[in-house]
């Protein structure tokens, strides 16, 4: 039986510097190309005005040269929700896709791939440090007020959908959800914050689809900033 088992472990040793001479053997996943030359970021000034701003990204297609070949979608910025339009943001966006395409990546070290790779170009815009008039912009909103829990300030708070997964995990409890109102009453922004992983994506599409009365402060409408919660009991 000791013979045996010596005569496994051997067995066992040589096949496992088999797989390490076949994994040394195979190419190594291509390394993701560094960014050589990137424009100067500058907020327009509609997003400016209208207080939109924070983290985009912007897939693009990359030939062999490092060109950008053409931009496949644009993401964010960070939470807005999917359902949320805005002169501003339609113009943040649009900004980030034009300068995307004047990205340069560094080239191929070699010629044996023929197709163009995706890659991810990050566009951060900082909020501004004070409010900016511009030409034909007759108001410009003040920093968001803070206005606490917003239940049961929502013209139409829609309900989340109980996930079926999570009705069989029996996941319950409270999700958090952070949200930024427009001076209209459309939610823009929607973060999760606390709550069970398998409830937080239906409360997050719920609360970005509520609704509000808009809020005025001084005669002047404004951004409010707040929390809506959903409690899911089996």
């Amino acid at each position: 039986m000791f013979a045996i088992s010596i005569r496994r472990v051997l067995l066992i040793f040589v096949y496992a510097l088999l797989l390490c001479g076949l994994a040394y053997s195979q190419d190594p996943e291509p390394a993701s190309r560094k960014i050589v030359k990137s424009p100067a970021i500058i907020m327009p000034e509609a997003a400016k005005a209208a207080g939109i701003y924070g983290t985009l990204l912007v897939e693009v297609n990359v030939d062999e040269s490092g060109k950008v070949k053409d931009v496949i979608q644009v993401q964010g910025p960070d939470w807005t929700c999917p359902n949320y339009e805005s002169p501003g943001l339609e113009a943040l966006r649009a900004y980030a896709k034009r300068e995307a395409e004047s990205v340069k990546f560094e080239p191929l070290r070699d010629n044996k791939n023929d197709k163009d790779e995706r890659h991810w170009v990050e566009f951060k815009f900082v909020a501004p440090t004070t409010n900016t008039r511009i030409e034909n912009v007759k108001t410009v909103s003040p920093q968001p007020i803070i206005g606490g829990v917003l239940n049961g300030k929502a013209t139409d708070l829609k309900k989340p959908v109980y996930p079926e997964a999570a009705r069989r995990m029996r996941a319950t409890g409270t999700v958090a959800i952070r949200i930024l109102i427009d001076e209209k009453g459309k939610v823009m922004t929607a973060e999760v914050i606390s709550g069970h992983p398998l409830l937080a994506a239906p409360s997050r599409a719920a609360a970005c689809y509520s609704k509000f009365s808009p809020t005025t402060l001084k005669g002047h409408p404004v951004k409010v900033t707040g929390r809506i919660l959903y409690t899911f009991v089996p």
